[in-house]
């Protein structure tokens, strides 16, 4: 009897692990939240802002291989503007204006996902088309982080990016 006691015990224990960490899950609401707090710092406050995601800002909002390409980016630039110099965010130098709008999050399996969002910039002299950009969200240690983003003819920024390092430091060579 004791042995099944224990092995009873144990069962459930083992299933509230399960339980809890499938109540924990990232799904497509999490993933929109991931969104939308990454665009409130967008447009940034009058006097600038302090927000920098691909500095010291990137571990919150993209995956390590995104975090280590920025970094080996502004390495290789020494202290010049590198490959990265605009805000892949909003895909901008200046952000004044922008009213981001969130056209749709999908999943795409249980631990990725993608979110488009129309980056609408008030004040435009003529009504604009849609300026969309597509983030490829990924779980990191339960967060949703973002992977790579693509817009127009960019269709991956990480690519482009690593290709650029790549190319720098054959330069540094």
């Amino acid at each position: 009897m004791r042995t099944i006691g224990l092995a009873a015990i144990a069962l459930l224990a083992f299933t509230a692990t399960l339980l809890a960490a499938g109540n924990q899950a990232p799904d497509v609401n999490a993933a929109r939240a991931f969104i939308v707090k990454l665009y409130s710092h967008y447009p940034a406050p009058a006097g600038g802002g302090n927000f920098q995601p691909t500095d010291k800002d990137a571990p919150s909002v993209f995956d390590p291989g995104m975090v280590a390409l920025f970094k080996e980016d502004t390495r290789l630039a020494n202290g010049e503007v590198g490959f990265v110099d605009a805000d892949p965010i909003c895909m901008c130098q200046d952000d004044s204006g922008l009213k981001p709008k969130i056209v749709s999050v999908t999943m795409n399996g249980s631990a990725a996902a993608t979110a488009v969002v129309d980056l609408v910039y008030t004040g435009e002299p003529k009504p604009q088309k849609p300026n969309l950009l597509t983030l490829h969200l990924v779980v990191v240690n339960g967060q949703w982080r973002i992977y790579d983003l693509s817009m127009g003819d960019v269709k991956s920024y990480r690519s482009d990016l690593a290709k650029a390092n790549k190319e720098a430091a054959a330069e540094h060579h």
